[in-house]
């Protein structure tokens, strides 16, 4: 378990690099105005990807072994054609994304989806190297054509165009070549048992989405092209979340397939501490570089970035509670409280995001990203509380939670 844990932390690791080498390439040559684009044109891309995943996720990750695959492969295939066409719509019709590049963000967020479905197929297979192997490749198809025909707005669409064609065609051989039948069973009966299974798991995913993203809308009509320095703050605080991310997926295993409910919580209360303290000495180091170090791999137009993540940094840590949180839930199937955490959240941002912003401007819509993250994370931590009957006390940070969660990931080795 934890090989396979370490080489999906690791492609995680490497892709989060390879993104940051994007972001940096557009910055430098781009400015601030690419770099809100690039962000916009991506953050439209995974709307869509998002509602088609309603079916084309988990949904179909936990059906694979139990349904026909083929089957399955139509149902979210067709269904990836309506989300695509929905969220296309209001895409434009809301005027949420560079006009200019509808038509390629409509195509390529088809192109995700499909791949995406694969991907969940593979995961659902237990086959993680090939899901792992396709998203790198992905990523580093796209910068190199990125980097080697021109670093231009035009070629990052172009060059994500034709890495996901290419990684397409690798994904349908794999995907076919693993399919047992081809015959259709049951579609009506498959599709209304994907969508009860998926929507009340994907809700949540969709509202956390709008909780992390929906800012740059409202930047991007308030502010404008300041949106780019915004981005690449949260690129670079978001980074901190990986070895965050590696040890929920960890612990989520753990607490999926232990049987006892003292262990279950015992066990996520100790990821927690360990999660905190990782997470906490990555934002320091991330804080306490100086604003030449940000220049020399962005331009002058990058000072400012600090205090941004500053106004970040509140999240990041709240960010580190709610994976275990959300994680020790989802291991239970409890996902209502995800839900309603998520839900919080988005409360919070409707009413504090647009003030923040027309009091603090850049810097309050990072003070208001914090606050999401941290209502959201307060209301699954005292749910958390009361589900496991843990105290505050139990909070506090001892040696020797520490080296029982090192030991747990060592035992899985």
């Amino acid at each position: 378990m934890i090989k396979t844990i370490t080489n999906t932390t690791f492609t995680l690791g490497i892709i989060s690099v390879l993104n940051f080498v994007l972001v940096t390439l557009v910055f430098r040559e781009l400015g601030k105005s690419g770099t809100a684009d690039m962000g916009l044109i991506v953050l439209g891309i995974s709307f869509i990807v998002m509602i088609s995943n309603i079916i084309g996720g988990s949904a179909l990750v936990y059906l694979t072994s139990r349904e026909s695959n083929f089957t399955l492969l139509i149902i979210t295939y067709l269904w990836a054609v309506l989300s695509t066409i929905f969220m296309g719509i209001i895409l434009y019709g809301l005027e949420l994304v560079p006009i200019d590049y509808i038509w390629w963000i409509v195509v390529i967020g088809f192109l995700e989806c499909i791949f995406s479905i694969h991907n969940q197929l593979f995961i659902g297979k237990e086959d993680l190297k090939s899901h792992n192997f396709l998203k790198l490749f992905q990523k580093i198809i796209q910068l190199i054509l990125f980097v080697l025909v021109e670093i231009s707005l035009d070629n990052f669409v172009f060059s994500l165009l034709i890495s996901y064609f290419i990684v397409l065609s690798v994904s349908f051989a794999y995907t076919y070549k693993r399919l047992d039948s081809y015959a259709v069973v049951e579609p009506k009966s498959l599709l209304k048992k994907a969508f009860r299974f998926g929507f009340q798991v994907q809700t949540s995913n969709i509202i956390q989405m709008l909780n992390y993203r929906l800012l740059y809308f409202i930047i991007e009509k308030t502010m404008g092209s300041v949106l780019g320095l915004f981005i690449v703050a949260v690129q670079l605080s978001e980074a901190l979340w990986i070895p965050s991310k590696a040890l929920s997926i960890i612990q989520y295993g753990k607490v999926s397939n232990e049987r006892e409910e003292k262990n279950k919580s015992g066990l996520s209360l100790q990821f927690l501490k360990l999660s905190v303290i990782i997470t906490f000495i990555l934002t320091c180091i991330l804080l306490l570089l100086p604003n030449s170090v940000f220049v020399f791999f962005f331009d002058e137009e990058i000072i400012g970035v600090k205090p941004i993540i500053l106004s970040l940094s509140i999240g990041i840590m709240a960010m580190a509670f709610s994976q275990t949180f959300a994680h020790y839930f989802s291991g239970k199937g409890l996902y209502s409280f995800l839900i309603r955490g998520a839900l919080v959240g988005l409360v919070t941002l409707i009413l504090f995001g647009w003030l923040l912003i027309d009091l603090y401007e850049i810097i309050g819509a990072g003070i208001a990203t914090s606050l999401v993250y941290l209502t959201s994370s307060m209301y699954l931590g005292i749910s958390f509380i009361k589900e496991t009957k843990f105290t505050l006390k139990d909070f506090l940070i001892k040696k020797s939670d520490i080296v029982t969660a090192i030991n747990n990931l060592k035992s899985n080795s």
